[in-house]
């Protein structure tokens, strides 16, 4: 019996530990070790938070289609599993919005109806939430999208918990372009909550939006300081270093916050990674490192990008760097 119950909490002590992992993994933007390690266990379909992560990992590395053949089988699998059902009801509507147009509409009315149901199974999956009042906000009518029914699930989650109320009307402002009153909006719950970092982000990039880039930079420079969510406090690290290169202020923290956002990413998948090398070029130059600047430059000089944008800066900043003739 002895021998047993310690069998059963070593698996349940290694199934904790996989998912710790798998976290760790997609935090640090590591889509291909995830798909390969999971691969590996030919039963990981069996255990649907693992699975969750599997299919997210597929989302950013563009395989779409092949999740969503996935989640179609998971979400039969899984019924009640409120992250398999949000994922697959979000993954139909990107589809939608960017695939063949005779089945945009199925997929759309697909996915909003796979997002209430995760919504109903845990409301507390706060993500879906969000997603669903989005949808609601901006979606014509005939696709299922209705302003009171945004508003109504807004007032619903305040209910449920005040932070992602006060959120989701903040988005539902931005949404219809209503920044300043947004702004506002955030103010208000800062009075109480001066370090909450989702609104400080949100602040921010309204902000940024609105081109007080000064402020924004600041905003995200505390979001960094004050989050404990990985991706956040990264995100708003590339923002600093963003906007310190259209600013050309405060270009130490901005080459400080570029650091550390490329030491964590090193030899990732995160799509911004060869930005924010880029970028970091374009503040060592303002510093005057240019021997600094030049090898960094060289890390990404042949990388190819259908970001147009980022192959243009990436042409100017070569021209910058080359000695005159």
């Amino acid at each position: 019996m002895k021998i047993a119950l310690f069998g059963l909490l070593f698996s349940f002590t290694a199934f904790a530990i996989e998912l710790e992992q798998a976290n760790s993994w997609y935090e640090q933007a590591q889509y291909r070790k995830i798909i390969t390690e999971i691969e590996q266990q030919p039963t990981f379909q069996q255990n649907p938070d693992l699975t969750a992560f599997y299919v997210q990992a597929m989302f950013n590395l563009r395989q779409r289609e092949e999740a969503n053949t996935l989640l179609n089988q998971l979400i039969i699998k899984h019924p009640q599993h409120s992250e398999l059902l949000y994922l697959a009801g979000i993954n139909k509507i990107v589809l939608a919005s960017g695939g063949n147009i005779f089945n945009a509409r199925q997929r759309t009315s697909d996915g909003l109806q796979l997002i209430v149901r995760a919504v109903t199974v845990d409301p507390h999956n706060y993500p879906a939430q969000q997603a669903l009042i989005s949808f609601y906000q901006t979606a014509p009518a005939t696709a299922g999208g209705s302003k009171e029914l945004a508003a109504e699930q807004a007032t619903l989650l305040a209910a449920l918990d005040p932070l992602q109320g006060a959120l989701a009307q903040v988005q539902m402002l931005i949404l219809e372009e209503r920044l300043s009153e947004a702004v506002a909006l955030i103010d208000k719950h800062l009075t109480a909550t001066p370090n909450q970092p989702d609104l400080l982000a949100s602040k921010a990039s309204i902000l940024a939006r609105q081109d007080a880039f000064l402020v924004a930079q600041q905003l995200y420079s505390k979001t960094a300081e004050f989050s404990v969510k990985p991706n956040q406090r990264y995100s708003a690290l590339y923002q600093v270093g963003r906007l310190a290169v259209l600013t050309e202020n405060n270009v130490l923290e901005g080459i400080t916050s570029l650091s550390e956002y490329i030491g964590y990413y090193k030899d990732s998948d995160q799509s911004r990674l060869n930005w924010a090398k880029l970028r970091l070029v374009q503040l060592f130059m303002l510093a005057g490192s240019e021997a600094r600047a030049e090898l960094l430059f060289a890390d990404i000089a042949n990388t190819t990008s259908a970001d147009q944008d980022f192959m243009n800066l990436k042409e100017q900043v070569k021209l910058q760097l080359a000695p005159p003739l």
